[in-house]
């Protein structure tokens, strides 16, 4: 009888533990629901609209997570330090970025890779093509940033026809005006063989080198230049007519060659 008792006794006192555990478990739930998202939490680079699809997801979060700034001093021009966006690659096993020619100095030991307020140094040019307008900068690993695989990541033969399809969505991140990183959606508008890739989206001084992604996650190119108007008033820039050099214009081997 007594056993039986205790018995009893040993079921009740579990049951008002476990009432316990939940009722707390509940509280802390509730407490933490009321919290406002810090802001590192909604910057995240997983923190992505479930309105995409997930193949639009994974062309934002590579480009999120691929995107530097890149800093130049160019001492031919008065020493002026400018401002460009670039891409962190991964190809044959050496760590690169991808930007524009131009902006970028002559001295690699003016050039730096800013990410989250970190730098990292140019170990050196490993390719530049001014009438293409790329440079291929070789660095030490970005522990903050995934590299895109070259040529993983990018469209396969006939997949550039799929890619580059009018009105195809496009996505970039970069750093315009020298904010950032701020990521971009866009639309292809046409494609010239003999020019670039044309893009409706934004763009300002900052955002040329930034790597453009179709909205099957592959990369297809990077900024290069805005279009300009001619109006009564005289030039304009139009910010949202934007020219992105097609990645099948850089040449890998060759930077395959000369990287360490």
């Amino acid at each position: 009888m007594l056993k039986k008792a205790l018995q009893l006794i040993g079921i009740f006192l579990i049951g008002v533990v476990l009432s316990s555990v939940a009722v707390l478990g509940a509280y802390k739930s509730s407490q933490k629901s009321l919290e406002f998202p810090t802001e590192e939490e909604i910057n995240a680079y997983t923190n992505l609209s479930t309105v995409l699809s997930l193949n639009e997801q994974t062309a934002v979060l590579r480009s999120r997570q691929s995107a530097v700034q890149v800093m130049s001093m160019d001492l031919e021009e008065g020493g002026g330090l400018s401002s460009s966006s670039g891409t962190y690659i991964m190809y044959e096993g050496a760590h690169l970025i991808l930007t524009t020619s131009h902006g970028i100095g002559n001295i690699c030991a003016l050039t730096q890779i800013v990410v989250e307020n970190n730098l990292y140094d140019c170990v050196k040019y490993v390719l530049r093509d001014p009438q293409t307008d790329y440079v291929i900068i070789q660095i030490e690993p970005l522990t903050e940033r995934t590299p895109i695989q070259i040529p993983r990541h990018t469209p396969h033969r006939q997949e550039w026809k799929t890619d580059l399809a009018t009105m195809n969505t496009i996505y970039y991140t970069g750093y315009p005006n020298n904010g950032g990183p701020y990521t971009f959606d866009g639309k292809i508008v046409a494609y010239s063989e003999r020019e670039a890739i044309f893009i409706d989206s934004y763009g300002w001084a900052g955002s040329s080198g930034a790597g453009v992604f179709s909205a099957s996650g592959n990369l297809v190119g990077y900024i290069m230049a805005l279009e300009v108007g001619e109006t009564y008033f005289g030039r304009q820039v139009l910010e949202n007519f934007v020219w992105v050099i097609p990645l099948f214009k850089v040449n890998w081997p060759a930077a395959g060659a000369f990287a360490d």
